[in-house]
């Protein structure tokens, strides 16, 4: 048994989120790198530019002390010969601007870098201008700016660097992420396929170690050893159960021969009490021969050993064929049986373990439905393709919680203990459908319960299988 669709697409969304985890992290990461970069390039500009914008803001001064001009006047000086590279903004105590090269910041006394963005108007060449503003002593407001824009191209070239390297970075790291992701959850995964396999009666089934030693491997060391040891015991009870209903079988047969003989002869008799008591001696017997033979019979499919006895049969004709036969049974215990088996449905298996498989699924309902119930066997084809068998009722079900454990040996429900069976009939049938690599399951019937079996079925192409 394979591990579900839907197991699988958890596998695989659990692979995603752990690459989509570790690239999220790289990304975090990367970001925090270029922030630091740009941060740096920051303040490399400011301690370059700081000392050249302090200097022009002597020199302007003195200027216009020495041409005794206004500040005003030698900006304008300044400006109409040339600075290429130096940038001035004067406004006055109300906020006007005086005279500029580049728009006024809003707060000037703090450092500052004016993009093209800000100032559309700047000269071709330029595309950032850094710099500082101060107060004059008559109440104005001058800011000088320094072309900065080899560090803007520095900043773009650490950009594009950044979004080259990194993005590379992250698309290699998430397909590394995915990779490792994916081998790993794949290892969980067959780890969680042999589980549910184990869970549904495979105690065959191991785990593979890739033998590379890891904390994977060692786990799933571990867990083959705790199912060797556990194989071992159910094998052991197994067996221990097996011969001891095979090697009681003939000594009971016995007993009951002798003890028919001497039923006949206290007939013979006439003697009235010892033929009751033999006969319900007898009837004793019948019960426990009946059980050892269930239990031998359930060995026998568990242990496989009638796989070899497998055709193409119709199934179809054979759910009718023996749910027919049930009708008058159910009638007389006042039930009421219906058989539905429309669609030709055909599968490969053993006929008589088919038959045993149904008569077990009626009886069990007949048995333990009160008079008046009715009852239903049916077979379908799924979707998927499958033969489905299910019985349904409306008598009394079975608690959610004991769902799982009638399909254990000599298991039953406690207000079953004084009816007829003896606890083999949904193991038997469990054993039987799983021979046939099918599964059963109990469900809700709202009242009583459902008996589900879904087999592989397969397609009958002119007189041949397929």
């Amino acid at each position: 048994m394979s591990g579900s669709p839907e197991r699988g697409r958890l596998v695989r969304m659990a692979s995603f989120r752990l690459a989509v985890l570790g690239t999220l992290f790289s990304t975090i990461g990367a970001v925090i790198v270029f922030a630091l970069i740009y941060v740096a390039t920051g303040q490399a500009a400011y301690r370059e530019l700081a000392p050249i914008v302090a200097g022009d803001r002597e020199d302007i001064l003195s200027d216009a002390i020495s041409d005794q001009l206004s500040v005003a006047q030698e900006i304008r000086l300044t400006i109409t010969q040339g600075a290429d590279h130096t940038f001035y903004a004067l406004a006055g105590r109300d906020g006007k601007i005086i005279v500029s090269s580049m728009p006024m910041p809003d707060h000037p006394q703090t450092w500052h870098s004016i993009t093209r963005l800000q100032d559309l108007s700047m000269p071709a060449g330029v595309s950032r201008i850094d710099g500082i503003g101060a107060p004059l002593t008559n109440g104005d407001m001058l800011f000088i700016g320094e072309d900065a824009s080899v560090f803007a191209a520095l900043n773009r070239h650490i950009a594009v660097i950044f979004a080259i390297v990194f993005g590379a970075m992250i698309g290699l790291g998430l397909l590394a992420s995915l990779t490792i992701a994916s081998y790993s959850l794949k290892r969980v995964r067959a780890i969680s396929d042999a589980s549910a396999d184990i869970m549904t009666g495979d105690l065959s089934r191991r785990i593979e170690s890739y033998g590379i030693d890891d904390e994977l491997d060692v786990l799933t060391k571990d867990l083959n050893n705790v199912l060797d040891m556990l194989e071992r015991l159910v094998e052991n009870a197994r067996q221990v159960t097996n011969d001891i209903a095979h090697d009681l079988r003939a000594p009971l047969a016995r007993l009951q021969e002798r003890l028919q003989r001497i039923a006949r002869r206290a007939k013979i008799h006439h003697d009235l009490d010892l033929e009751t008591a033999l006969e319900a001696a007898l009837a004793q017997t019948d019960i426990v021969i009946s059980m050892f033979a269930a239990l031998l019979r359930l060995a026998e499919v568990e242990a496989g050993a009638m796989q070899g006895g497998f055709t193409v049969l119709e199934l179809g004709e054979l759910v009718r064929t023996v749910g027919e036969e049930f009708l008058d049974v159910a009638a007389d215990e006042g039930q009421i049986l219906s058989v539905e088996a429309p669609t030709p449905l055909w599968v490969r298996g053993d006929r008589a373990l088919l038959v045993q498989m149904l008569v077990n699924l009626i009886e069990n309902a007949i048995r333990h439905c009160p008079s008046g119930t009715a009852m239903r066997l049916s077979l379908t084809r799924t979707p998927e393709g499958l033969a489905r068998i299910e019985m349904a009722d409306a008598g009394p079900g079975i608690p959610e919680a004991e769902r799982e454990r009638v399909f254990q040996r000599f298991a039953r429900l406690d207000r079953s203990r004084h009816s007829a069976g003896h606890g083999l009939g949904l193991p038997l049938i469990r054993a039987i459908i799983t021979m046939h690599d099918g599964t059963v399951t109990l469900l809700d019937n709202h009242p009583g319960l459902l008996v589900r079996a879904d087999l592989p079925s397969v397609a009958r192409v002119g007189s041949s299988m397929v």
